[in-house]
């Protein structure tokens, strides 16, 4: 039969099936009809026009009514298992050699530290501080070595140490960006710091106590500030070795991969995290049973990152869900009327990025300026009393960014209210400016009605972050996603407020996917710029710039206002585009208008001796 005839004899029941996908109350057995059929027509299609529309159109058709069927236990649910089961082995075991030398560098770095305090006892101080090194010999000579993992509650010690192991691995990982230096650093210094420390213990007599002790977490932690290191020694590669891609091609390619296998740490650190917080601090359990426990994690990251990548490897991989209908060129327009994964998203996100590097980071520029001068220009007073900064680890870029949004827990006017809002309305349009131009959006013309949705939205945003304490920071993580995803929708008049609710919470994990992930990625990088490139420049400043210190003072407050003002926009403009390329993302999975067109493009075009023309 030739593919014209098939169309037209199928043409009509494949309307039906869209218009019977499209009904909120759906019967289960005309479904179970619909796939059948559906795969039958499929089958068909695939040994007699492989290489049709037809084909395509069908595989999305049943994989619509596919996800019908099995809605609420498919689709993102799937995906999120098959990261773990099938994508990060199979990553795990593509760059198996960065994983190895991360290994070899960190034992290395080991023997390093071990040699030096065999040299000299007093580099240990050196290495650990000599408060940590105090506090042990004396918890040695009380006879209790190891009560430093006992001070504190389980529950706290648990939420510290993981936090903690996270940020540190983050760093090793982020610091592969500086072609691999940074990464074999972190990776020498840690292992320098793990030998001394264990061979401390060798040299007091209680080496088996500490053994015991420090690698019931150990063995997954260590393992996982390993795995960390490779993570970014992957991603330095591609600046490294870019083989026959450009330069930043290969790092972005390379960057991909060791965040997936940065984030297949996550779940390790939190374990571990839990291990030493309830399980390390029982000295008193049996030899036996903590050498039994320590054997089993290590025998299951020995598993996991060794052997069963080389299984999952050695069959065919996954068919990439939706990849068929990926028309478009990666460097051309980005089509919209599809659904893409969260890590799809995330790689789109960063490409329409890259595109508009330069208008992104001039038009952030300005923005940061106008908000520093309207800030400080409406203040009646000195500028050092306008932003109180902290320098804390960790947390202290999170504090700073609530210090510039905060209005009401600040004692602040409305006014200051609007030119929050008002700076959410730049940095979203920016962002929205460069994803039209990135993608197959057709540009409507600029409507002031569209504007000030925009800035309303933009000030539903900015309240959001108007008040402190734990119910505000669970408003914000309730909120955001919706309040981002309805900004883009009703500025270009593509949904209403009900049918974007609907789609933010009936697809939580496509939803909350990217907003977290660009999260885990941002909290390391701003941290790692504020005080590597920020010390830097107000290091510099301080020496070239002779003033008074109550003019410094005023002027470093400044300079910090717009440093965080810049970097914290930067992650707004990249939530920007996320959300806007989510909320097509959520709108083909609930409405299915890229497939709704796919039917009707289907046999419509012309045809000379069997191939389609555009």
């Amino acid at each position: 039969m030739r593919e014209t005839d098939f169309i037209k004899k199928n043409r009509k029941k494949w309307k039906q099936y869209e218009r019977a996908l499209e009904h909120e109350k759906q019967d289960p057995e005309l479904l179970r009809q619909l796939y059948i059929h559906t795969i039958d027509d499929l089958s068909y299609s695939r040994t007699y026009y492989p290489n049709r529309s037809v084909r395509v159109y069908l595989n999305g058709l049943a994989q619509r009514t596919f996800l019908q069927i099995y809605r609420g236990r498919r689709g993102e649910t799937s995906r999120f298992f098959t990261f773990w089961t099938d994508e990060l082995p199979r990553v795990v075991f593509a760059r198996r050699r960065a994983l190895g030398l991360a290994l070899i560098v960190f034992v290395l770095a080991m023997l390093i530290g071990v040699i030096s305090y065999r040299i000299d006892p007093a580099f240990a101080e050196l290495i650990m501080g000599e408060y940590y090194m105090d506090m042990t010999r004396a918890n040695i000579e009380s006879g209790d070595p190891m009560a430093v993992y006992k001070q504190t509650a389980p529950f706290e010690m648990s939420l510290a140490i993981t936090m903690n192991n996270i940020m540190v691995a983050f760093l090793t990982f982020i610091a592969g960006a500086f072609f691999a230096v940074g990464t074999i650093v972190q990776l020498l210094r840690n292992g320098i710091m793990l030998g001394v420390f264990q061979y401390f213990f060798y040299d007091q007599g209680i080496f088996q106590e500490s053994f015991l002790t420090i690698w019931i977490h150990g063995a997954i932690e260590i393992s996982s500030i390993v795995i960390a290191g490779g993570a970014g020694l992957v991603m330095g590669s591609g600046l490294v070795f870019p083989g026959t891609l450009s330069r930043l091609q290969a790092f972005k390619d390379s960057a991909r991969d060791g965040l997936k296998i940065m984030l297949g740490t996550v779940p390790l650190f939190v374990m571990a995290g839990f291990i030493e917080g309830y399980l390390t601090r029982h000295t008193e359990l049996p030899d036996a049973i903590r050498l039994l426990f320590i054997i089993l994690c290590f025998a299951f990251v020995l598993w996991y990152y060794v052997f069963y990548p080389r299984r999952v490897a050695a069959r065919p991989p996954m068919e990439e869900f939706g990849a068929a209908r990926r028309a478009a060129n990666p460097e051309g327009e980005l089509p919209l009327k599809m659904i893409r994964t969260s890590g799809e998203n995330l790689t789109d996100t960063f490409s329409i990025l890259r595109r508009n590097i330069g208008a992104v980071m001039g038009g952030l520029a300005l923005i940061a300026l106008a908000f520093v001068f309207f800030s400080f220009t409406f203040f009646n007073g000195e500028s050092v009393n306008r932003y109180v900064f902290t320098s804390d680890f960790i947390i202290g870029d999170l504090i700073n960014a609530n210090e510039l949004l905060s209005t009401f827990s600040r004692d602040r006017s409305i006014f200051y209210l609007l030119l929050v809002a008002g700076g959410f309305y730049g940095l979203l349009r920016l962002a929205y400016t460069v994803f039209w131009k990135s993608t197959d959006f057709i540009i409507l013309p600029a409507s002031w009605r569209s504007e000030l949705f925009l800035y309303l939205g933009c000030l539903g945003i900015a309240l959001c972050f108007a008040f402190n304490g734990t119910w505000t920071g669970l408003a914000v993580f309730l909120l955001f996603p919706f309040l981002m995803t309805y900004a883009y929708a009703g500025y270009v008049g593509q949904a209403s407020f009900r049918e974007t609710f609907q789609f933010v919470y009936t697809n939580l994990v496509a939803s909350y996917s990217n907003f977290l992930l660009v999260m885990l990625m941002a909290i390391p990088c701003i941290w790692l710029i504020d005080t590597t490139v920020g010390g830097l420049i107000f290091t510099f400043l301080d020496w070239v710039f002779y003033a008074d210190n109550y003019a410094i003072d005023n002027l470093n407050v400044i300079l910090q206002t717009f440093t965080y003002h810049f970097l914290f926009g930067l992650i707004v403009i990249i939530w920007g585009i996320s959300f806007a390329l989510n909320f097509y993302n959520l709108r083909e999975i609930e409405r299915a208008d890229g497939l709704l067109e796919a039917i009707d493009q289907v046999g419509t075009k012309r045809r000379i001796r069997g191939m389609e023309l555009e």
